[in-house]
């Protein structure tokens, strides 16, 4: 009753119990996400990592958002000031038509998805107990990713953690996990 409740958006009381004990729902502000996409990707050096967030930061955004002028010119002054510093910022250099405004914005869409995930499982515990990783189908998923495919993983873990410990995909990980519902016998 509680599922249907929920779904429906009539909810008697204020949010159901998470079904896991001590698993209370936590926000995390973007910029975490952001910080650990920047940490993790390994190409950066501690000043380019300094770098690249703070460009983000301020002009970071979605693929199809809209800019005003103002806005559109600022941004590709940064990244060209950015595009510059690519050899002192870098590990190592990057793809010959790949650009150091290009990987930044993969990073942001690297945080996007992973509170994107965090958010939905916080959702998910709501409802149910279980979740299943699901592949986009971008033909980029690494073999961990094809391997698991449809399996079912419980919903106290973070998927972001399982994804960091397993998963290879390049330049980030674009699965998706979905709520597994139970059968309930009346």
């Amino acid at each position: 009753m509680k599922l249907f409740s929920f779904l429906s958006g009539n909810e008697a009381s204020a949010r159901p119990q998470s079904p896991i004990p001590g698993a209370e729902p936590q926000e995390r502000p973007f910029d975490q996400y952001l910080a650990l996409a920047v940490r993790r990707s390994r190409a950066l050096t501690p000043r380019g990592q300094a770098t690249v967030e703070d460009y983000l930061r301020q002009h970071g955004r979605v693929p199809g958002q809209p800019l005003d002028e103002g806005r559109r010119r600022a941004k590709e002054l940064a990244d060209a000031a950015l595009d510059i510093r690519a050899a002192e910022l870098l590990r190592a250099p990057l793809a010959p038509r790949r650009t150091l405004s290009t990987f930044a914005g993969e990073l942001y869409r690297d945080a996007t998805l992973q509170k994107a995930r965090h958010d939905a499982v916080l959702q998910m515990r709501q409802f149910c107990g279980g979740m299943m990783l699901a592949l986009v189908g971008t033909g980029d998923e690494c073999a961990w990713c094809r391997a698991n495919d449809g399996k079912h993983f419980a919903v106290s873990e973070d998927p972001n953690e399982v994804l960091a410990r397993n998963c290879t995909c390049a330049p980030y990980s674009t699965a998706m996990f979905h709520p597994v519902m139970q059968a309930v016998r009346a």
